[in-house]
């Protein structure tokens, strides 16, 4: 049995991003044949679930709980203060009764800006946010076994030791996708596949786009938010570009993409949030069965490429402007790229993941 908490509803049709998580691994854990108990939902609703907790548990019970960015006790303090402490006690209890508890904790974004709070909405966010934030942390230290983290070099940034606290990383995961037919690629020609936020300087896209100028045979999807465009696109001169073509898409309307991509790339500059960013981009490409092309920059993402032989790492545009020309002469070097990435996608399904959380957790206390 799984106590799976998530301090926010889980709405199939709203699951894109960050909120594709705590969904795909909630059903991944009823797909692996676990009975769930599921404390969801506003702060009322997860009280009412809470109280169906019963009273004897089986012995292989587990906790597990998918964060929020916002910590759970600032969202009780508007409506019902005295409730702060709600979602932490849960925790609490539960270990108490000798239930094995384990949490994702995903972003520490708040350690990591710096600012001075000239308005309301920026106290919160800079100022009262990361008050809660340690004061979340501080709890989680004394009531959890294992903490799962996007990657173990997070724990450089966190500001509590978990001294009695297990430290794992635990990366989203993605869906076995059905493989797209050769025949929807064309051969002697590339089709690269971007999807993410287009703002420099952290996500410039401008030199791997010019490092494509010279190579006629390869073109580019970009998939980028509207408000992105918007504020960006001037900036990239799409409308005078042939090789590369920019959408609108998210869930099952990137499917097509992937479909006809022949590498993913994946681009950010050098900077401390990438020690541990691991992008569920990155998954979803590896469950089509897309070879990846990341820049150095994306660190902990580099690590998996090379590590696991699933694409290429690049440490510059002129780098990448080389791999295209190498890979448009040497077909057989993407196709066995692909067959191994096709051969990684099962290690890297949500399933893999739940069964990795319901391992870990229920080792916890043996």
């Amino acid at each position: 049995m799984v106590i799976y908490h998530h301090a926010k509803p889980i709405i199939q049709e709203a699951a894109v991003g960050a909120a594709l998580r705590p969904l795909r691994l909630l059903d991944a854990m009823r797909e692996v044949g676990e009975e769930v108990i599921e404390i969801t939902g506003p702060g009322p609703a997860r009280v009412r679930k809470a109280a169906g907790i019963p009273a004897v548990l089986p012995e292989d019970t587990v906790f597990y709980s998918e964060s929020v960015v916002v910590p759970p006790a600032l969202t009780w303090v508007r409506r019902q203060p005295w409730r702060m402490n709600f979602d932490y006690n849960l925790i609490r209890n539960l270990h108490r009764r000798g239930v094995p508890t384990g949490l994702f904790y995903r972003d520490i974004y708040w350690v990591l800006e710096e600012t001075n709070a000239v308005s309301l909405r920026s106290f919160i966010r800079h100022r009262l946010t990361p008050a809660f934030a340690r004061r979340e942390l501080k709890h989680y230290e004394k009531s959890l076994d294992v903490l799962f983290l996007p990657h173990k070099n997070m724990m450089n940034y966190v500001p509590c030791s978990f001294p009695h606290t297990e430290i794992r990383t635990l990366p989203p995961g993605g869906e076995l996708r059905e493989l797209p037919c050769a025949e929807n690629r064309e051969k002697g020609r590339l089709n690269l596949l971007y999807v993410g936020n287009i703002a420099p300087p952290h996500y410039d896209l401008r030199p791997y786009i010019k490092a494509m100028d010279e190579i006629s045979c390869a073109t580019m999807d970009v998939i980028t938010r509207e408000n992105a465009l918007a504020h960006h696109g001037e900036l990239y001169k799409f409308d005078e570009r042939t090789n590369v073509t920019v959408s609108h898409a998210h869930g099952e309307g990137l499917h097509p993409f992937y479909g006809r991509a022949d590498l993913a790339l994946a681009v950010r500059d050098d900077n401390e949030y990438l020690a541990f960013a691991m992008p569920v981009k990155i998954f979803e490409a590896i469950s089509f069965g897309v070879p990846l092309v990341v820049s150095a920059g994306l660190k902990v993402v580099a690590e998996l490429v090379k590590r696991e032989n699933l694409g290429w790492v690049v440490e510059s545009p002129q780098e990448f402007h080389e791999l295209l020309h190498r890979l448009v002469d040497s077909p057989a070097e993407l196709e066995a790229a692909r067959a191994r990435v096709v051969g990684a996608r099962e290690r890297h399904s949500w399933k893999a993941r739940a069964r990795k959380i319901l391992e870990v957790l229920r080792n916890a206390r043996g």
